[in-house]
């Protein structure tokens, strides 16, 4: 059975906001946050999602409870869709991590598949959520699931599927954002990435 799925990053948060790594720090979602999320919510509506899963950190799972409200289903936590741990740089900007990490910040920031002090690399991140996306996907009998976590996982795992192999070739998704997979029972296939209620 082909199947749809969507990838739908979280709303914003206060972190977003400032610029902080947040990783598995589990930040709520701020007023702007709740607000795009009911939005986004309206539109994802229409593609009757019938299975949500979603990280278990507190702003991904209140966007899916924002969609749970309209569709009527019970949305899922799963822990192995939270962020990429950002190790040490979790809680701070780009600037106050180069100021102790100036080498390691460049070079993750060069696209190079390096893990943070205390974190986890592009690859490992991407292929965790990738791995439990599959198995979701694999096992749902819906025809239509919503997979709602954050931007780094998101984009790494998408990336994984279409064997882009996780090199950060894909945009991260806006707070709120969504892209939607066709899963063919062999092949994953992007039909769009980066779509917006806004």
């Amino acid at each position: 059975m082909t199947k749809t799925v969507l990838f739908w990053r979280h709303g914003q948060t206060d972190f977003n906001v400032a610029g902080r790594f947040q990783g598995q720090t589990d930040v709520p979602l701020n007023d702007t946050g709740r607000a795009q999320a009911k939005q986004a919510a309206r539109l994802l509506a229409e593609f009757g999602p019938g299975l949500i899963v979603s990280s278990d950190l507190s702003r991904a799972a209140a966007t899916a409870d924002s969609l749970a409200a309209f569709v009527d289903v019970e949305p899922v936590r799963d822990e192995r869709l939270r962020e990429a741990a950002f190790g040490e740089w979790e809680g701070s900007t780009r600037a106050e991590v180069a100021e102790t990490w100036p080498d390691e910040l460049a070079e993750w920031a060069s696209g190079a598949d390096v893990a943070p002090p205390g974190g986890e690399s592009r690859s490992r991140s991407g292929r965790r959520a990738a791995d439990a996306i599959i198995e979701i996907v694999r096992s749902a009998d819906a025809e239509t699931i919503a997979i709602v976590a954050h931007g780094a996982v998101l984009r790494g795992a998408a990336e994984i599927l279409v064997e882009m192999n996780g090199t950060g070739r894909l945009g991260v998704l806006g707070n709120c954002g969504h892209g939607e997979f066709v899963f063919t029972g062999t092949n994953w296939v992007l039909r769009s990435w980066g779509a917006s209620s806004r």
